[in-house]
């Protein structure tokens, strides 16, 4: 597989939840979130540490069927690894644009209706999804992993930033909470 660089890091390749096996959930496809923080994780790592979605969904405790929260992503991180998830609570778009400029990667949750149909990899697309952003460009927009995208050789796709921070605010309007605190969270870089 080609290794595709960003400033010196690794960018991660591409992991598809459609494999990933989660007891109880009936074959539903539930592990983005799961896939996503470890395309984070290994983006932050430079590499060395490159889990599957299906080995972080396997260290959650207690297991969980359905989708999974940040905060539990960041159990199972710490469980597996010698690092964490940071989450912050009061992020708004502003703080997720500069972390991005910065290129320091990140696991954004939005509602993925919000998202146009030519940047999607699914046509159902009425629910919460999780997206690994590895950084923001301001003439390319977000170079976005989502979990959806069946192409295990992909290193990301662009999307124009106005549709992750439409869908990351209509994900925070559906769960009553501020536009001032996005669902987000972020492995702190390893040095290279």
């Amino acid at each position: 597989m080609t290794t595709v660089l960003l400033d010196g890091r690794k960018l991660p390749h591409q992991d598809w939840e459609g494999d990933d096996y989660t007891p109880g959930a009936g074959g539903k496809w539930v592990t983005c979130t799961d896939s996503s923080v470890g395309r984070d994780l290994c983006y932050a790592t430079n590499g060395r540490v490159d889990l599957d979605g299906r080995q972080i969904r396997a260290a959650v405790v207690p297991p969980d069927p359905d989708g999974i929260t940040l905060v539990q992503a960041k159990q199972a991180v710490e469980r597996l690894t010698d690092t964490t998830l940071i989450v912050p609570r009061d992020w708004d778009w502003f703080e997720v644009l500069a972390h991005l400029r910065a290129k320091k990667g990140l696991v954004v949750q939005g509602w993925y209706a919000e998202i146009p149909p030519e940047y999607r990899f699914q046509f159902r697309c009425d629910f919460a999804h999780a997206l690994f952003v590895s950084h923001y460009s301001p003439t390319a927009g977000m170079r976005v992993w989502d979990a959806l995208d069946a192409n295990k050789t992909h290193h990301g796709s662009w999307v124009p930033a106005t549709y992750i921070r439409r869908s990351m605010e209509a994900l925070a309007r559906r769960e009553n909470v501020s536009l001032g605190a996005l669902f987000c969270g972020f492995v702190p870089l390893q040095p290279l």
